[in-house]
């Protein structure tokens, strides 16, 4: 609503004429205007943003979420937003939806009851439908024959059997948000960068194992940068499949050759070692140089020369794009040298170790050796027959060499075995906050029953330590893995 003010109230009669009148009534009226305009759109906002923080919405969310779709701040909130948002909230909870929004700030647009015919339209063609809601929540936003036609096309085109979609359709949700001649046209580049047909049974593997922005780049531009990379640094054809796995096609050209040229400068190589390690590794041009700075200097901090992270990075360049200050490579550091035993060196000339999951690989490898009496103390391994065997091998090969079901059936080596060595180490590790050094002392720890005796021992030392301020359940680490049942509980009743 404007106001007209009073001309003589505002000065605007003296020595005017008429149209000078006019012009300056029009002046005020548009100011007034504009100011109770502003007003009501801040209050309009700051209503808005109040309704997002009921749902749960952090405030940077909702204010970047508003910039980008203004939309909601014509929504009346009582009959349209308020309801949209309790809907989505009982169906994703604040967490998901907060994340949702801001990849899809169109999200409340769609009507659940179309979101929910997707879902159960996924779900009958057996894809897992929270992991595209999840991934690509704008699938769900689309005509259901829109999805079903690029679902046909895609299947058609490449011949993949209904396992193989949904195994594709876990990695390459993307693909359903896009039309079906964009999907086609995006296969046919492919093909053509391979060489070989659509519906090869290579192909279809290729694609599946595809970096996971396959479908969502243009066909163009992802012929062009894998076109261009392979020009510039592929030592062969084969590095083309390579290319297209590792997602080179996510970096622009003029990206791609500061980053090469930056490592050249850190690491010394010259054009021909250049070309080798990109194209055992392209996705190093994914990386920040920032990064791969910073990880040759954490490298350098952590005790290696110079010459020794030249030499690591040449073997092994994936190296330079692992994050050097996280606690897993710092625990994994840990890990070869306090229990393992080795050194600098040893690792220096074996970094493949230093890409190998302490949880999942290093661990359970080493203390299998140990156990089948392979080896006779993991950090003799250095010096034993069987070093090669604790960073390469497959899974069943180190299984079919050192199980030994006939003499001993119980030690197989199987996911079991490294289920088991996992679980302690976590237990270790997270839940008794044991540091790497103390766990190297106390080995027998890693030889425990978690649940028969390691758990269980844990919690009533811990309650003992709760009621008794003097008394650190650390202390008695040995009592857990050595004591008999008896003796652990003579202990336990002596300490209360």
């Amino acid at each position: 609503m404007c106001t007209r003010l009073p001309l003589s109230s505002c000065g605007l009669c003296c020595g005017n004429s008429h149209l000078s009148h006019q012009r300056s009534c029009r002046t005020v009226r548009r100011k007034l205007i504009t100011s109770a305009t502003k007003s009501a759109s801040a209050g309009t906002a700051d209503a808005v943003q109040a309704e997002f923080a009921r749902a749960g919405i952090p405030t940077k969310v909702t204010q970047k979420l508003l910039k980008q779709y203004k939309y909601y701040l014509n929504w009346d909130i009582e009959t349209k937003l308020r309801p949209a948002l309790q809907s989505r909230l009982q169906e994703l909870g604040a967490e998901q939806l907060s994340q949702q929004l801001q990849r899809l700030p169109r999200l409340l647009v769609c009507k659940p009851e179309d979101c929910n015919n997707m879902y159960l339209w996924l779900t009958s063609k057996g894809v897992d439908a929270a992991r595209v809601q999840q991934k690509t929540p704008g699938v769900m936003m689309r005509e259901i024959r829109a999805v079903q036609s690029t679902f046909e096309a895609l299947q058609q085109a490449a011949a993949f059997s209904d396992t193989q979609m949904c195994t594709l359709l876990h990695k390459h949700s993307a693909a359903l948000a896009n039309g079906p001649e964009r999907v086609l046209r995006t296969l046919q580049t492919v093909s053509m960068l391979l060489g070989m047909p659509t519906t090869s049974a290579s192909f279809r593997q290729i694609i599946m194992a595809a970096h996971d922005r396959l479908f969502l780049q243009s066909p163009d531009t992802l012929h062009q940068r894998v076109t261009f990379f392979c020009q510039m640094y592929a030592t062969g054809t084969h590095v083309t499949r390579t290319a297209i796995k590792m997602g080179v096609f996510a970096t622009p050209e003029p990206v791609m050759q500061s980053r090469a040229a930056k490592l050249q400068e850190l690491l010394g190589w010259d054009s021909e070692q250049l070309m080798q390690k990109l194209s055992a590794f392209p996705k190093l041009l994914n990386s920040e140089p920032s990064t791969i700075a910073c990880n040759v200097h954490a490298m350098q901090g952590a005790g290696f020369s110079p010459t020794q992270v030249w030499a690591m990075c040449t073997k092994q360049p994936s190296l330079l794009g692992r994050k050097w200050t996280s606690d897993t490579n710092f625990e994994k550091l840990q890990f070869l040298t306090c229990l393992l035993d080795l050194t600098l060196d040893n690792i220096a000339t074996n970094p493949i170790l230093l890409n190998c999951s302490v949880e999942r690989h290093l661990g359970p490898r080493v203390w299998f050796l140990f156990q089948s009496g392979a080896i006779d103390a993991p950090n003799n391994i250095m010096t034993s027959g069987s070093f090669s065997w604790i960073s390469g091998g497959s899974k069943a090969g180190f299984s079919v060499k050192f199980s030994s079901p006939a003499r001993n059936p119980s030690m197989v080596f199987d996911s079991a075995f490294t289920d088991h060595w996992q679980q302690r180490w976590q237990f270790l590790r997270q839940h008794m906050k044991l540091s790497v050094d103390t766990i190297a002392a106390h080995q027998d720890l890693l030889l425990t029953s978690l649940p028969k005796r390691l758990a269980p021992r844990w919690q009533l030392l811990s309650k003992i330590a709760r009621a008794q301020a003097d008394f650190k359940a650390e202390d008695h680490l040995t009592s857990l893995a050595i004591l008999s049942d008896h003796d652990f509980a003579v202990l336990t009743t002596l300490l209360f």
